[in-house]
């Protein structure tokens, strides 16, 4: 039991950037698992429609067929999108800002939060702008 807790122990440190490290390699597998799987099931259903002789629709073949419907403000083709980006940005940044001077309000770590601020704010700006000048 003691020797157990101090194998652990000396582990232990390896472990965590291990395990951190890992975390991307498997999403970005499965996320290739899941598209290899849905694109099989694409080809499967078009070789069954056409040995059934019935048209195969163009949504299953352009993969629109398959695409969930997302929120008008998620695409980048959205008016909103400036606004929901700048936003999202400027929060991120007073967070980072906040963060950072409660940990050391002496440092100058808190001006890390003025990139992620910035970023949004030139967000707003060009959001206010394509609102005046539609395209």
């Amino acid at each position: 039991m003691e020797s157990d807790i101090f194998v652990l122990k000396h582990i232990l440190p390896f472990m965590i950037p291990i395990v951190a490290l890992l975390i991307p390699i498997v999403a970005i597998v499965a996320h290739y698992v899941s598209k290899t799987s849905r694109e099989r099931a694409i080809h499967e259903t078009v070789r069954q429609l056409s040995a059934a002789g019935q048209p195969i629709p163009p949504q299953l073949l352009d993969g629109s067929a398959f695409r969930s419907e997302e929120a008008p403000s998620a695409s980048k083709g959205s008016p909103h999108y400036h606004l929901r980006a700048g936003a999202v940005n400027l929060a991120v940044g007073l967070g980072l800002a906040g963060m950072f001077f409660v940990m050391r309000p002496s440092s100058w770590l808190w001006a890390i939060g003025l990139i992620p601020l910035c970023l949004g704010a030139a967000f707003l700006v060009l959001w206010k702008y394509e609102s005046k000048h539609p395209a």
